[in-house]
Formats: C-alpha cells, structure tokens, sequence
C-alpha cells in the first residue's frame, strides 16, 4: 500500500497540470467564442439598422439633398460597440469585463454601386451592395502564448446585403439622370447655376 499511494502522489504531480492547462484551454476558447457570437450579432444589428436608415432616402426629400451631393456618401450604418458588453441597445445589466473583447471594437460600412447595363435613367440599372465588418481583439493568456504567440487573436465578422440603389447615389453614378434631374428641378436650368456633374464616376 505505501508504494501504491507514492505512485498514486507522481501521478497527480504529474497530471494535475496537464489538467488545469487543458481546463484554463477551455475558458479561454469559451471567451472567444463569446466575443464571436457577439460580433456576428452586432454585424446583423448594424445591417438591419442599415436597412432602416437607408429606406427613408427613397424619397424626393433625397433627390433635393443631392443635387449639390450633400447627402453623400449613401446610409450606411456601422455596428453599436456597446453589443460586446451586452448593454446598450439591449436591456439588462452589462456582461463581467471577462467575457468582453480586450480592446474596443471597430465597425466598418461602406456601400459601393453596381450598373447592370441598359439606360442610363432607369432606376432598375443600378443596385447597392453595402459592406459591414465587425473586428474585436481577444489577447492570449501567457500560459498559452508559446503556442499562439503573443499578439491578440482577431475575431472578424462580415457580410454585405444587395439593395436598390438610392437617388443620391444613381445621380451620382450617371450624368444623364444627373441632368435630367436638375432641368425638372430648376424649370429646365434657367435658374441658379448647376453644380458639377458628378456622374460616371468609377465604382459605379
């Protein structure tokens, strides 16, 4: 019995930090796959309020504001950074410093303007497609950095949705609906002197 409880004592020695390195693994994956639900989460918030902002400029109010392209670049809305910390734009109390990202997220949008060939002034010869991204850092523990190095791991989410494109943007890709535009609204371009002419630009 003595020689079986000295072999049991090396075996614990030996094992028990194998298991509490696999165990602190395992908090470490689950942190980063919290910050991964979350930054999918946060990706489809800003694509919906993308959606929202971008549908109130399908109005003549947007033809007006872009005669001169004050309304430009087009509605794009990037994702809320409160989403990693579960607090704002959602109820409830905000999640322990632990399971949020290490360092601030960042959040990109950015819409770019397909012609899919045809009339220049048919609204149907253009389409949006608007880009959002979502990054956020987790850093690596020093008991794992000799295998996942020091730098922090990045969690990256991204998708784009396709829409009909928006006023602003279909006069700025084509001069004739640019024109044509501004003739209706200054009785044929009698009055005042018209801006530039942004249309055919590239990316459009």
């Amino acid at each position: 019995m003595p020689r079986a409880r000295g072999q049991t004592l090396i075996e614990m020695v030996v094992m028990l930090p194998v298991i509490l390195l696999a165990l602190f693994c395992l908090i470490y994956l689950a942190k980063f796959a919290v910050v991964s639900e979350r930054a999918e989460l946060a990706l489809r918030y800003g694509m919906l309020t993308g959606f929202d902002i971008g549908a109130g400029a399908y109005t003549a109010g947007n033809i007006y504001q872009n005669i001169d392209l004050e309304g430009l670049p087009a509605p794009c809305a990037t994702a809320p950074p409160a989403i990693f910390s579960d607090s704002a734009p959602f109820p409830g109390p905000s999640s322990a410093p632990y399971w949020q990202p290490d360092a601030t997220p960042t959040s990109t949008c950015t819409t770019t303007t397909v012609g899919l060939g045809g009339a220049q002034f048919l609204a149907s010869h253009y389409l949006a497609s608007t880009l959002v991204t979502v990054a956020a850092k987790v850093n690596v523990p020093a008991y794992l950095q000799p295998l996942l190095g020091t730098q922090p791991q990045t969690v990256t989410s991204a998708a784009s949705f396709v829409h009909a494109a928006y006023p602003g943007l279909i006069m700025y890709c084509s001069n004739e609906v640019y024109n044509r535009v501004w003739g209706a609204i200054t009785a044929g371009g009698t009055t005042g002197t018209p801006p530039p002419n942004y249309g055919n630009k590239n990316g459009c």
